[in-house]
């Protein structure tokens, strides 16, 4: 499997998954991060396939590691919890175009009680999501949507 697969494939996830770590890096940075990373699964991929594993298998290996420590996106966490709870804020995010904006803008500022929302479990991970679309609804007045 060619290492551009893996570029084209990590360099899709982040843009859809994590466009606001994107924001924070400069270009090169982000040419750097996705080289290593798909020459990292190339060889990978081609160490299991000549471990014997067929395609799939390799590939399946080769990108948990490309995506190795990208699994949890607050940015997608709060693009599912601002459609899920505010609707129509969402929609109107949507038909204007503002939505990845929006989102990016607000990502930094609830990124720490999203990931302690997510280490969270039963009554402290509800009071948590709870907090969190408090401050989502706090940030939507506030950009007057």
């Amino acid at each position: 499997m060619e290492q551009n697969y893996f570029t084209l494939y990590l360099q899709s996830y982040l843009q859809s998954e994590f466009p606001d770590v994107l924001d924070k890096l400069t270009t090169e940075e982000i040419e750097s991060l996705v080289s290593e990373r798909a020459n990292q699964a190339a060889s990978i991929f081609e160490q299991e396939r000549l471990s014997g594993k067929d395609v799939l298998q390799a590939q399946e290996v080769a990108i948990a590691e490309l995506t190795n420590g990208l699994s949890f996106s607050t940015y997608s966490f709060l693009n599912d919890l601002l459609e899920t709870e505010f609707l129509p804020d969402y929609q109107r995010l949507i038909a204007s175009e503002k939505l990845q904006t929006f989102l990016i803008a607000v990502c930094p500022l609830l990124e720490k009680l999203v990931h302690k929302y997510e280490a969270e479990s039963g009554e402290n991970q509800r009071l948590c999501y709870h907090l969190i679309i408090g401050q989502l609804e706090n940030l939507i007045q506030a950009h007057g949507l």
